[in-house]
């Protein structure tokens, strides 16, 4: 039977400075393919990944794409983390607190809920039952745990787009909306910490001792946030000697990368890490050079996020299509209940407007690309003790990331129409 696979084969002998290249090359070609087609960004980033990768053309091999371009995960991990944290601007949480804490938490977590039972309940249907001989507590339970978690992240670029593309009023939808997406990866972080070690306990067969399932995770938060807060304090002291932008990037570059690399070295977080050495930039670093700080970082992400999403559609394998695609409308369905009755329930209990009752549910359902980067970060522990479910799992993500990114902005769209805080924009 003929397999694209074998269609071509990537030279050996090319210098791997060559595959470098083509990464930001072809990322970037086809996200103005994308653009044509009226689509983010994002998608023409993952065909791209998928048309070149194993499944397909192969040009860039499966060695490749798991092992030799690891590290560009871990960098471009790193950014995201740090740019969420510099969406988190304190005062003006404050403004709005009460509707965006209650919102936040309980969309995350009915999202967290929904996709957590939805998976546990359909996984063993559409797998092998040979798949399940370890037992169910060992198999199909963690991968629904880590599946709920990373449901919980709310992308913020499609979001914050329309808001500008149409001008959004700031009244009280839009200053709420823009509230919880700020918090809401930070929330999704927290939980896969949790998850990921309570996996981690069911797939070994171990006693799920709660004093650990608490503790382990706790303590490496906390110290995760703790070095964010050192690098964030050393990079004040670093900034008050220099002012001109063209060096600027190189020092935050250099103190992202420094935090990452020393979280990974002592095996604790290394998004919260980046995450809180944002938080910090934002909210305690002179503001003009915060501005700047997040400004210099703007002009290098687009080619960066381009060729880390370019290698998670690489990672799509087309052969799991039919159980990755029931598994991907699954996801999709269970995320959009979870989030829209949690956030119609954290705002009636904040005494919310209507417009936020009815409408901030379809405002929250685009999905975040730090999923991505979550499941890529499961599927290195979980590939090696349950391959297949760990390819499902990735090959689903993947998938609804496709899919959301193409219907979410109509949904965003609408609901701030609904809530008449958008205008036409005019030709």
């Amino acid at each position: 039977m003929f397999e694209f696979s074998n269609f071509y084969t990537a030279p050996e002998s090319f210098h791997f400075l060559i595959y470098i290249g083509l990464l930001f090359l072809l990322s970037q070609a086809f996200a103005r393919i994308a653009n044509f087609f009226k689509s983010p960004h994002i998608v023409g980033y993952l065909l791209a990944g998928i048309i070149f990768g194993p499944s397909v053309l192969n040009l860039f091999s499966e060695k490749m794409i798991t092992k030799d371009l690891s590290i560009i995960t871990d960098i471009t991990l790193s950014i995201i983390a740090f740019s969420i944290g510099g969406s988190l601007k304190l005062d003006i949480l404050n403004k709005f607190k009460k509707s965006i804490l209650w919102v936040t938490i309980l969309q995350a977590f009915f999202a967290f809920l929904a996709v957590f039972i939805f998976s546990a309940f359909f996984l063993p249907k559409i797998v092998n039952h040979s798949e399940s001989l370890n037992g169910y507590e060992k198999t199909f339970l963690p991968i629904a745990l880590i599946l709920g978690s990373i449901s919980l992240a709310t992308a913020p670029a499609p979001i914050i787009s329309i808001l500008r593309e149409y001008k959004a009023k700031k009244g009280s939808f839009t200053n709420v909306l823009l509230g919880i997406i700020t918090i809401d990866d930070a929330i999704a972080l927290i939980f896969y910490s949790f998850a990921m070690v309570i996996a981690k306990s069911l797939i070994q067969g171990d006693l799920l001792d709660l004093k650990i399932a608490i503790l382990e995770p706790s303590v490496s938060i906390l110290l995760a946030l703790v070095l964010g807060i050192l690098v964030g304090i050393v990079l004040k002291l670093i900034l008050k000697f220099f002012n001109p932008k063209d060096i600027l990037l190189g020092i935050i570059i250099g103190a992202v990368l420094v935090t990452g690399g020393l979280a990974i070295t002592f095996k604790i977080s290394a998004l919260l890490a980046n995450m809180m050495l944002g938080l910090f930039v934002v909210n305690f670093i002179e503001h003009k050079k915060a501005d700047d700080a997040f400004e210099v970082l703007d002009s290098i992400e687009e080619p960066i996020f381009g060729i880390f999403f370019l290698i998670a559609g690489a990672q799509l394998n087309i052969s799991f299509l039919s159980k990755a695609g029931i598994l991907t409308f699954i996801l999709l369905v269970s995320r959009f209940i979870g989030k829209y009755f949690g956030s119609y329930t954290g705002a009636v209990i904040s005494h919310s407007s209507k417009a936020i009752k009815r409408y901030m549910g379809l405002a929250l359902f685009p999905t975040a690309g730090v999923s991505i980067g979550l499941v890529l970060q499961a599927d290195v522990i979980f590939s090696k003790t349950l391959p297949f479910l760990s390819d499902l799992m990735v090959n689903a993500v993947i998938g609804a990331t496709l899919v959301n990114e193409l219907i979410s902005p109509y949904f965003v769209r609408f609901s701030l129409k609904q809530a008449k805080e958008i205008q036409p924009v005019k030709n």
